[in-house]
């Protein structure tokens, strides 16, 4: 141990636990004993984590940094400071002594293991921003239908970088930190994969897996009463749900996804959920969709719509990933190509004229679904029934079917059909990769 260790624990610590006031105060009372050459690096850091953890890597054109750098990005920043780093590293290992005693080559490798373990903290994060970034991007192209699963094999390639240099004690808080992140983002990914190509196994899995890491994550952060510094939001923004007094936006991005991937997961399976927990089920499945559940019941009681109705196409390949493997026990030769796996007001009954007209209907029209950006209509003044289909993923179709003409343009049908197919792709979520609050 060196007269280092114990400030810098307690540094990183608060660092680790996203309490950036204590970090700061730490720096202004004891900094004079740290190694001033890490000093201005540590205050940095602070600015930098501070930002990065409220989003500030995608509001505006050059992100939140109205107290770091005007002139560049976060993810400039952090490359700055990076680079930093490297060149500290390189000039260090050309300067060590060729004698010294114990106390000063155990101090001169613990700074050689320090500036490692920054160096790779710093490349971990500055890769997570720029995936960060690319979603951003995409968000701000076409917020209404943003594919995740896109983001699948980067992810992966971030969650097996090399972290070992981050295993030194001072740094654990750190590394912790990163790996909760690094986890819910490829949770999060691989249960919105799964979920969209109907694998149940696997999308209940990761979602109790995500929880897990979710918890662990809300452990390790210290809640944090005082307010200054993050962001505000008006009672009217349609970003107010990730108000909050006490934990960064970054966090409650992961948890606010989890609860809508645990709201969609329920609904998609619900025939499976009630097969195995029966019909005390019924309550906590109602409970984890419950604005999705209200939202469908006062449609159908507002615009006397006959059936809403949840339709797979079972033969479908999947879309995911190489690197993501599947159950794939939802298909198999025997299956019809469709099948209706959710009804309002009830179930149809897959023999039933009306749900076969449905299902037709969709089969027919796959290639102009398949992409989600444009509805299907079908109806006209001389038939009975008029029908709404519009894809929310690759693989499961969205349908409303009406007693009576209705028309194309109908309000009240499409502003129903875009709210919920906004709520089931997530958009109120992903729109903060578009509109983060400074």
């Amino acid at each position: 141990m060196t007269k280092w260790d114990p400030l810098h624990e307690r540094y990183f610590y608060y660092l680790g636990s996203l309490s950036f006031d204590k970090a700061k105060e730490l720096l202004d009372k004891d900094g004079h004993r740290m190694n001033d050459d890490f000093l201005p690096h540590f205050h940095m850091l602070i600015q930098l984590e501070r930002s990065y953890h409220n989003f500030g890597f995608v509001v505006g054109p050059k992100g939140n940094l109205s107290n770091i750098r005007k002139d560049k990005s976060l993810c400039q920043c952090y490359s700055d400071l990076h680079m930093s780093l490297i060149e500290e590293q390189a000039n260090n290992k050309s300067n060590i002594p060729s004698q010294t005693s114990v106390d000063e080559a155990k101090e001169l490798s613990y700074i050689q293991k320090l500036t490692a373990g920054l160096i790779t903290f710093l490349s971990v994060r500055t890769s997570l921003m720029k995936l960060y970034e690319q979603i951003s991007t995409a968000v701000k192209r076409s917020e209404h239908n943003v594919r995740l699963e896109n983001y699948l094999d980067e992810t992966l390639t971030i969650s097996q970088l090399d972290m070992s240099s981050l295993n030194i004690p001072v740094l654990q808080s750190l590394r912790r930190l990163l790996k909760h992140e690094i986890d819910c983002l490829l949770l999060l990914i691989q249960s919105y994969v799964f979920i969209c190509e109907y694998q149940y196994m696997d999308g209940i899995s990761t979602l109790h897996h995500m929880h897990c890491v979710l918890k662990e994550w809300n452990d390790n952060i210290e809640n944090q009463q005082n307010t200054n510094h993050r962001f505000t939001l008006s009672s009217t923004s349609p970003l107010s749900f990730f108000k909050t007094t006490t934990k960064p936006a970054l966090y409650t991005f992961y948890f606010k996804f989890h609860e809508l991937l645990v709201a969609k997961f329920t609904l998609y399976f619900t025939d499976i959920l009630l097969e195995y927990g029966g019909p005390e089920a019924k309550t906590p499945i109602s409970k984890t969709n419950s604005e999705i559940s209200a939202r469908i019941a006062h449609f159908y009681r507002r615009s006397n719509v006959e059936w809403i109705t949840l339709i797979l196409n079972t033969k479908k390949e999947p879309s995911s990933s190489n690197q993501l493997k599947t159950d794939n026990t939802t298909t198999s030769e025997n299956d019809n190509s469709y099948q209706i796996i959710f009804g309002y007001p009830s179930k149809l009954n897959a023999t039933d004229d009306i749900a076969q007209q449905i299902l037709k209907k969709v089969a027919i029209n796959v290639e102009t679904l398949v992409s989600g950006e444009k509805m299907f209509y079908h109806g006209d003044a001389n038939q009975l029934k008029t029908y709404f289909l519009q894809n929310i993923d690759p693989r499961i179709t969205l349908a409303f079917v009406f007693a009576s003409h209705r028309q194309e343009r109908d309000t009240t049908i499409t502003t129903f059909l875009n709210e919920l197919l906004g709520i089931l792709r997530g958009i109120r979520q992903l729109i903060y990769f578009k509109n983060a609050a400074k």
